[in-house]
């Protein structure tokens, strides 16, 4: 009886430090989401973080939501890339390049088309802007319940970021996703504190 009291105080202790872990990403970020592009401060580029893409090579209504509204930003800002980061398959699937057809079919011009195709989660996606295309101030556009995550990342790796709000027609999708995103901001939180006790 006494080892299983201390088995559920512990069970209860952890959801509770996996709770506060949460909230603390999800506050310290709120003040850097944005709905409106018109309120956003000026950015170098604008990052579109990769979904699901069809076999045809159409993106799926969650990733064209995202890549609608950072195309919408980027069309009205002159200076600014758009950098696509997602998951790529050596001659096959391919996120960025699917991303990256789809802007140019709404004329936006080649010359701020960037690609990255290592970004095979939004931690990688985060470095991958900071250490690879070296952007200091970004623009995130996603869905809502990813954008703290997201942001938490990035200015936890040293980057001026704000998040815009991407549509989210989808609440079932978003609700599933919104689940995933609990486990994944205890993930990427103990990623970011053990990357900086190494780089100390």
């Amino acid at each position: 009886m006494r080892k299983l009291k201390v088995i559920i105080v512990f069970v209860l202790l952890l959801v509770l430090f996996s709770w506060v872990i949460n909230a603390y990403i999800v506050a310290k970020s709120n003040k850097y989401i944005f709905r409106s592009p018109d309120k956003v401060p000026p950015v170098e580029a604008v990052i579109i973080l990769g979904a699901s893409v069809y076999r045809s090579g159409e993106l799926s209504p969650i990733l064209r939501q995202r890549v609608e509204m950072g195309i919408r930003y980027v069309l009205f800002n002159d200076s600014v890339d758009i950098l696509f980061s997602g998951h790529s398959v050596p001659n096959g699937y391919n996120e960025p390049e699917a991303m990256a057809e789809f802007a140019r079919k709404r004329m936006v011009p080649e010359e701020k088309l960037k690609l990255d195709p290592k970004g095979s989660s939004t931690y990688t996606s985060m470095f991958n802007c900071k250490y690879v295309f070296n952007y200091r101030s970004i623009l995130i556009v996603t869905q809502k319940y990813h954008l703290p995550r997201a942001l938490y990342i990035a200015r936890s790796m040293g980057m001026d970021a704000n998040g815009l709000v991407a549509p989210d027609s989808y609440p079932a999708v978003s609700r599933k996703a919104s689940f995933r995103e609990f486990s994944s901001r205890l993930k990427d939180f103990f990623l970011l504190n053990i990357f900086r006790l190494f780089r100390k």
